[in-house]
């Protein structure tokens, strides 16, 4: 069965935690009953709304367990604030500040995921489409026709939608490490079948591939290139969660660029424990964090702590930490004498391809390098040029989003801001907050929808959302 172009306000591609942020912010504005009233969309590829792929990783949060519970909070019950008697719910909420295994995030947020799914259902203008994924979109009259095709049967169809919002999560490209020279060769021809990727090791099969490659080895040695959070992550878990390995001194190497910087709470608790590596321009005017969103935080935290001798802390003499020089000979030599190489170079925005009103191909300004944003400041996706796409926004991992303003950081922050609590309250809002703007100023998708594809997706809803 051919069916006609549905049309809704808001089409979100990605149902995963940056995807699902946008509404648990307008629950939280008491505004989802708006964004649903209005017609909106959510396309995710794989069975229901809410995990993505945070489940996946063995390793803690760096963000306590009750960060995670405050989106259920609301001014009106919902199926969202059902959740908040859920034994899960309740023990991510007695974590309070203190890490949660990304297991139980992984199965809270997919709890989540189904709450919303019936909330959209029972509301006729809105819809989810699950096993299916947006293949493209080009600008039209009416905004842009997005197609997406259903990845049970292969069919596609098209979506016309006033506003976007990219949830697509993000990747790591080989392009990247290949890139990266050392001693005049790229870091793939230098390390060839040692290196492996962050996201990888920090999953169970990526950890135990390295617990069968390194158990019978009596000096084991691991490279990790980068100083961000995924860096120090992969380190804490290779000393604390594989078996039959052991580390001897230096038997870890973490290879950083930049300062690797420490999160506290306030200046007198970093000037307690000796820390004084910051300026003002290091702590959030309206929290005063120091290195609020640049600073390492719990385990990442600690075990940095513990390798820079920090607050009186025991030394973990296993790992060494190299800070890269401009012409660094020393660098070389870890790389090659290393059993396994471990890139943390970050992630790039999956996106997704756009089209002007003529079908030609526009060019986002993130992928242009590594080090450029998908979004501004109030989340748009900018072109090539650095300029907004009109009516189309980002958010997620990698999205590059910096906070400024009202939304607090350090002034010196130049890196970017990613969070669960970040997105599903002040980023999201600001989403939120633009999309009602614009519908308000224009026809709501109920004057121009015609009946007949109501009836289609009735039809449709009836087997795609999940009831659980």
């Amino acid at each position: 069965m051919a069916f006609a172009a549905e049309r809704f306000e808001l089409l979100i591609i990605g149902g995963g935690p940056g995807g699902i942020a946008t509404l648990l912010a307008a629950h939280k504005l008491d505004q989802l009953d708006s964004l649903l009233s209005m017609g909106l969309a959510v396309v995710e590829s794989s069975d229901g709304l809410g995990k993505g792929s945070i489940g996946n990783y063995a390793i803690n949060s760096d963000s306590g367990g009750g960060t995670f519970v405050d989106c259920l909070d609301a001014a009106h019950p919902t199926e969202l604030t059902r959740l908040q008697t859920h034994e899960l719910t309740k023990r991510l909420a007695a974590a309070e500040d203190k890490s949660v295994p990304l297991r139980d995030a992984g199965r809270f947020l997919s709890l989540v995921g189904q709450a919303i799914e019936r909330m959209i259902a029972s509301y006729p203008a809105s819809a989810v489409f699950t096993r299916h994924k947006a293949q493209s979109a080009r600008r039209c009259e009416d905004g842009w026709s997005v197609e997406i095709s259903d990845l049970t049967s292969g069919k596609t169809r098209k979506i016309i939608a006033r506003q976007l919002i990219i949830a697509s999560g993000a990747n790591q490209p080989m392009q990247r490490m290949a890139a990266e020279q050392f001693g005049g060769q790229s870091l793939t021809a230098r390390c060839g079948t040692r290196l492996m990727q962050s996201g990888e090791v920090l999953t169970t099969d990526g950890l135990q591939r390295i617990s069968k490659n390194l158990g019978k080895k009596a000096k084991p040695l691991v490279a990790i290139l980068g100083g961000s959070t995924s860096a120090a992550a992969v380190a804490h878990a290779l000393l604390h969660r594989l078996t039959g390995v052991a580390f001897g001194e230096a038997g870890i190497t973490l290879m950083h660029r930049r300062p690797l910087r420490i999160y506290y709470p306030d200046r007198q608790q970093a000037l307690a424990e000796g820390y004084t590596e910051w300026t003002e321009d290091d702590v959030c005017q309206i929290s005063g964090r120091v290195f609020r969103f640049a600073g390492f935080r719990l385990d990442s935290r600690e075990l940095v702590m513990q390798a820079r001798g920090i607050g009186g802390r025991p030394a973990e003499a296993r790992l060494r930490l190299h800070q890269l020089g401009a012409d660094d000979g020393e660098a070389a030599r870890i790389l090659d004498q290393a059993d396994i190489v471990v890139a943390a170079m970050g992630y790039r925005p999956r996106g997704l391809p756009l089209f002007d009103r003529l079908g030609v191909p526009i060019t986002l300004l993130s992928q242009l390098g590594p080090q450029r944003p998908m979004v501004d400041s109030d989340c748009r996706v900018l072109d090539a040029k650095g300029q907004a796409l009109p009516d189309v926004f980002g958010i997620g991992l990698a999205a590059g989003f910096v906070p400024r303003g009202r939304l607090g950081g350090e002034a010196s922050f130049r890196g970017q801001a990613n969070g669960l609590w970040l997105w599903q309250h002040d980023v999201g809002a600001l989403i939120v907050n633009a999309v009602l703007a614009k519908a308000h100023s224009a026809p709501t998708r109920n004057d121009f929808l015609p009946a007949a594809v109501t009836s289609q997706r009735e039809t449709y809803r009836s087997t795609s959302i999940v009831q659980g």
